[in-house]
């Protein structure tokens, strides 16, 4: 999962000095400014850095993950674009950066996919053009405080899945060590820093063969206590769900402020909601009840996994991943689940069941009043594009 075809590519860079985002760089009213005049060769054009570039220094740098891709007739579909701005938004003020107004933001993903509309790939499973705004400090400082200059991009890549080495579902394991975030700091915003304290974790996971890292809210656990009564949180770039016996799905809550409010958890929590109906004969198969389907967002222990079913993880590069089995590992408190649903792709039952809803809804063979306003044609007017 790389950067392809970087020789192939243009790119969007805006700056402001003033500490905010005129109509001067985007007035939708005209439907001009700077964001046309601004657009780079990827492979020609680098950005002017400095070694006191107060993102480097500091790591104020917000970024999103979002997707273009062709539906069955070939058509480019943009998915769920002003839910990444709601994000996105959110997270420039957290970070002390200038968030760009709904207009703007939308408008520059429009614009750099009409620049690159010739590498958006085929129709396939998995084929998008990824797209990813960022928002950052550009300016040099060498003190601490909000940059002097910001540079908000818009770049792209055109990539396939995400986990697209695992010939099976995901072997995860449980991070019980270290943490990807906690209360009072910034777990929910997509910012460098959440994955730069991730990183080390996960190269450390992979050499004893795991995929991937599920990480706790680390205050509820302590070492040689009870793992079990420890509260679960999410992977290092992906959110997790899980399906109990009970028929009730269920992922980690987003109330504690560390867990990373992914679109595609979103979609997939709306889904359940709208077409429970759909899912019954797969959770019939799944835990060979005659249950009552839910979905939940709340606090999950690591021993409720010992009543599930089939786990799976979100992400918007991923979609939805089986996960075969989480385990922890070496000098840790002792814990496995596997979960036999997990073994094959594209998963046990329900989950199976989720992504090819996900994907009838993607290429707009699926629909209901919830969601409307997902898909967005990137040729579209701009009004069309951008509207609420």
């Amino acid at each position: 999962w790389n950067l392809n075809h970087p020789e192939e590519h243009s790119y969007v860079h805006l700056t402001t000095t003033t500490g905010e985002w005129t109509k001067d760089h985007y007035d939708p009213a005209s439907d001009s400014g700077k964001l046309f005049e601004s657009v780079y060769k990827y492979d020609e054009t680098a950005l002017p850095v400095f070694p006191s570039t107060t993102s480097l220094n500091y790591g104020t740098t917000i970024w999103e993950g979002l997707k273009c891709y062709r539906n069955k007739d070939g058509n480019p579909v943009v998915f769920r674009p002003d839910r990444n701005f709601s994000r996105f938004a959110n997270g420039a003020t957290q970070m002390c950066l200038p968030p760009p107004n709904r207009e703007l933001f939308l408008r520059g993903i429009q614009h750099v996919l009409q620049k690159n509309s010739h590498i958006i790939p085929p129709h396939g499973e998995g084929m998008k053009l990824y797209v990813r705004p960022m928002l950052l400090g550009s300016g040099q400082q060498l003190g601490l405080y909000p940059s002097p200059r910001f540079s908000l991009l818009f770049y792209v890549s055109p990539t396939g899945n995400y986990f697209k080495s695992a010939t099976g579902g995901l072997q995860l394991h449980l991070e019980t060590r270290r943490s990807r975030a906690a209360r009072g700091g910034v777990g929910n915003v997509k910012c460098s820093g959440n994955y730069a304290v991730a990183l080390k974790p996960l190269m450390d996971a992979k050499k004893q063969g795991f995929h991937d890292n599920l990480f706790l809210e680390l205050e509820t656990y302590h070492k040689d206590g009870n793992l079990e009564s420890a509260i679960l949180q999410e992977m290092s770039a992906a959110n997790v769900f899980f399906v109990l016996k009970t028929g009730e799905i269920v992922t980690p809550a987003l109330d504690r402020g560390t867990i990373l409010p992914g679109v595609t958890r979103d979609s997939v929590i709306t889904i359940v909601k709208e077409f429970a109906g759909d899912l019954k004969e797969a959770m019939k198969q799944s835990t060979g009840q005659d249950a009552n389907i839910t979905i939940t967002s709340r606090d999950v222990t690591v021993g409720e996994l010992k009543n599930a079913t089939e786990a799976f993880c979100t992400g918007t590069a991923a979609e939805v991943v089986p996960i075969a089995k989480l385990a922890t590992g070496e000098g840790e408190d002792p814990f496995e689940v596997v979960f036999e649903h997990g073994q094959k792709l594209p998963g046990g039952p329900v989950t199976s069941a989720i992504l090819k809803m996900l994907r009838e809804i993607m290429v707009g063979d699926r629909s209901s009043k919830a969601t409307e306003g997902w898909l967005r044609d990137p040729f579209a007017s701009p009004e069309e594009f951008c509207k609420e």
